[in-house]
């Protein structure tokens, strides 16, 4: 993949907002989104969940090459989330109310969007996504239901990829990738979450990724920036490129964050919904608070020096 990928043209050259210095070939998340369309097709699983996530990957794969414009690809996402939770919703796989599509639609399409803006250093979104899948597995019971098989294929698929992507990149998985597991994962908690508390426990599976980008729009906002402007203010790209620590350790310090919260959340879900959303709101504040001592003891010490 590697070397048809840079023959082919799909090389990330590096820029101002890029954590890496040299021409490096990207979309080897095809590789995910094939193993995820065999495992589906296998077992079964109804096109209306799988053949939607497929189209979007392969438009991402596009973008991947030539750059598709943001609002064909926000439209992309909107309906290829309608078709999947829709879908959903008619054939009786989702168990929550038709009123509450449109929330979901937009939490699927700011999940994926999310995944896609922290799929900057080595090993992240793989390794998140490792994580993720697994606490689903573990702790949502998602072994009980259709996508047991395809999420197992796709955590295969990343365990495969990731020699290539860690410690040294040799590969990056592209958009084709990160929006296809944004949008896999967010399109799962709906279809899996049976009430308030099962939902947010599932979404939390996922919490340095949302955590990050929530506290960095808002340190954005506070700046005055343009939030559509490219930018290296993730807490991932400053400890990488400000402070210096290598791709590797960031990356398995976001994973070993999200398995201590995903363990959190799931003994604080047997006191309720509001035992989980305290958590998640005492962790968020706790991130915060990280993300702005860290950066100004580091600018206040790089500018004595």
């Amino acid at each position: 993949m590697p070397r048809y990928l840079t023959r082919a043209g799909f090389l990330d050259l590096p820029g101002e907002r890029s954590s890496h210095v040299r021409p490096t070939p990207k979309g080897g998340g095809v590789g995910l989104v094939l193993g995820f369309a065999w495992a589906a097709i296998v077992v079964g699983l109804t096109p209306l969940f799988w053949l939607p996530l497929v189209a979007l990957a392969t438009l991402s794969f596009v973008n991947d090459l030539h750059s598709i414009s943001a609002g064909v690809r926000l439209v992309a996402q909107f309906m290829g989330a309608l078709l999947v939770l829709g879908g959903a919703l008619w054939t009786g796989l989702a168990n929550w109310p038709v009123f509450l599509l449109l929330p979901a639609l937009f939490f699927v399409v700011a999940t994926t969007n999310c995944y896609n803006f922290m799929d900057g250093i080595n090993g992240l979104a793989s390794i998140t996504a490792v994580v993720a899948f697994v606490s689903l597995l573990v702790f949502g019971g998602a072994a009980e239901t259709p996508l047991f098989y395809p999420m197992v294929a796709v955590m295969g698929a990343l365990l495969g990829f990731l020699p290539f992507n860690l410690p040294r990149a040799r590969l990056f998985m592209g958009d084709v990738g990160s929006i296809f597991l944004g949008f896999m994962f967010a399109t799962s908690v709906c279809l899996m979450a049976r009430s308030w508390t099962e939902f947010f426990i599932f979404a939390s599976f996922l919490f340095p990724f949302y955590a990050d980008e929530a506290v960095t729009v808002v340190e954005r906002l506070w700046r005055r920036e343009s939030l559509l402007a490219p930018h290296r203010r993730h807490l991932y790209q400053f400890l990488v490129n400000e402070c210096g620590i290598a791709h590797w350790k960031v990356s398995t310090a976001y994973g070993v964050i999200q398995i201590f919260v995903a363990a959190l959340v799931v003994i604080g879900g047997r006191h309720g919904f509001w035992s989980v959303l305290g958590i998640d709101v005492a962790l968020l504040t706790m991130w915060a608070a990280a993300h702005y001592f860290l950066k100004r003891k580091f600018y206040f010490e790089h500018k004595d020096g």
